[in-house]
């Protein structure tokens, strides 16, 4: 089936949205502090990239999450401390997991995209654990990161 231009696609699966997205990471960049962006909003474009990683169980401490939230709604968990083990896995500050699954036994696996602070944490320590009873070295996490990407709008004709 073709799909007129004007219709707009929906978002793949494990996908965060992207509008919810950037105000997360805003919300979260002014908690803890760091200095605002400089460039005015329009200077720029964003995408949504999806990304797996092995996080081995001995690095699980390696990382800390935070909760943007609004009053009465479940916010976005946002990765905001990443040690250098886990940096070099490819998982960055301001990342948010979408997954998180164990394979041993029956396996264990959670969506996480639509959940708040405490149920990741919950489903996070649940793959560890489940990980350790099974003998396993790593989880599986599926991210999604926000990519700013520089906009240059186009000359306009004169």
């Amino acid at each position: 089936m073709k799909r007129r231009s004007s219709e707009m696609r929906e978002a793949p699966d494990n996908v965060v949205d992207k509008e919810k997205f950037i105000e997360a990471i805003n919300v979260v960049q002014m908690e803890l502090g760091m200095p605002k962006e400089n460039k005015a909003d329009g200077d720029y474009t964003y995408a949504i990239g999806k990304t797996e990683a092995k996080l081995p169980v001995v690095f699980a401490s390696g990382l800390g999450f935070a909760e943007a939230a609004k009053e009465n709604d479940v916010g976005l968990v946002l990765v905001t401390e990443v040690s250098k083990q886990v940096s070099e896995l490819g998982i960055q500050p301001f990342d948010t997991i979408v997954k998180i699954s164990a394979q041993g036994g029956n396996g264990y696996e959670k969506i996480t995209n639509s959940l708040g602070i405490e149920q990741t944490a919950e489903a996070f320590s649940g793959a560890v654990y489940h990980a350790m009873e099974h003998d396993l070295i790593d989880i599986d996490l599926v991210l999604n990161r926000l990519i700013k990407l520089n906009y240059m709008p186009p000359e306009e004709k004169k």
